[in-house]
């Protein structure tokens, strides 16, 4: 496992912290201070960007609400099977009018 892939919480700073202050007030009350959940989106926001993390973040928070999902959101980031098993679609899919 390269050393890159493990996002220390502690070890932020500068506009990368402040970025993962933000996503945070995006988060339900309740996941706010699961540190997987934390690491996860520091990852994603070294990766992809504030702007893509956001993205990403509201459309599984409303998928998540849609399936009812009453579990950590974190587990609901990991795995993919838990939005396909209350039929929503895949991200893969493409849309309907493009069939």
């Amino acid at each position: 496992m390269k050393k890159d892939k493990v996002v220390s919480i502690e070890s932020l700073d500068g506009p990368l912290y402040l970025m993962l202050r933000n996503v945070l007030r995006m988060v339900p009350e309740r996941d706010k201070e699961d540190v997987a959940l934390q690491r996860l989106l520091a990852f994603r926001l070294r990766i992809d960007g504030e702007g893509a993390t956001r993205e990403y973040l509201m459309r599984k928070i409303r998928d998540m609400i849609q399936c009812r999902f009453n579990g950590r959101l974190y587990d609901f980031l990991k795995n993919d099977q838990l939005a396909k098993n209350c039929g929503l679609p895949s991200p893969d899919a493409d849309p309907p009018e493009s069939a």
